[in-house]
């Protein structure tokens, strides 16, 4: 996934540093390389909020083994750590994945208020809440495609500023979606060592939905 994003990093750079990017957002082009550059990298940092109680799952050596280099989580240590029948699940917030773009969506939205990102971003709640996936062992998973459900609502709803309708659309209506996913859980719900917002589960899907977003600032308004 590293290298991968990294690859697509590339344009970004190349467009942020011939001037092509940001205008829309009245944000400097470097600036903006910068903070998608820093999402990808701190992408690894976890800040926890707060601990809940889940159903430890009874899995096969296998499957921990499949889950743990599937989504790069811990899962056999965690296991056999702390209570055999319950996780001490930790909520937390990723830097990469949920605080740096809520605060650069937050940022392009308060300088590019609309509608059409409003109503988008409702229509993203909905869909992220309907397709999340409480899996067990590693926490809330969504498809990573979800934030592409953008892109036709902001081309008919808001041509011109398409790159913004994405951005804040995407950005909030996906974690927003997964944050109302926590309420299905409780300590009936088979669990995870931790529930990482906007990261393991949910990572993917925010960061595609940046890198389009600014791609997008490339076209003029």
């Amino acid at each position: 996934m590293f290298a991968l994003f990294g690859f697509m990093l590339l344009p970004i750079f190349y467009l942020s540093y011939v001037n092509k990017l940001g205008g829309q957002w009245n944000i400097n082009p470097i600036a903006l390389f910068i903070l998608t550059a820093a999402m990808l990298l701190l992408s690894f940092v976890e800040v926890p909020i707060y601990n809940i109680r889940t159903k430890k799952p009874e899995l096969s050596d296998e499957k921990k083994e499949l889950l743990s280099e599937f989504y790069s989580v811990p899962l056999a240590d965690e296991m056999e750590g702390g209570d055999k029948l319950v996780f001490n699940t930790s909520i937390t917030l990723n830097l990469g994945g949920f605080i740096l773009p809520v605060i650069l969506a937050a940022y392009v939205a308060f300088n590019n208020p609309g509608f059409a990102a409003l109503e988008t971003m409702l229509i993203i709640i909905m869909a992220t809440h309907l397709l999340s996936e409480i899996k067990t062992g590693v926490g809330i998973v969504i498809p990573n495609y979800i934030g592409l459900l953008t892109l036709p609502f902001a081309l008919i709803l808001d041509p011109e500023n398409a790159a913004t309708v994405v951005l804040v659309a995407g950005v909030f209506g996906i974690l927003i979606g997964v944050i109302t996913s926590l309420f299905n859980i409780n300590e009936n719900t088979e669990g995870s060592p931790s529930i990482n917002l906007g990261g393991v589960g949910s990572f993917k899907a925010v960061y595609v939905t940046v890198l389009i977003a600014a791609l997008l600032t490339y076209f003029p308004m």
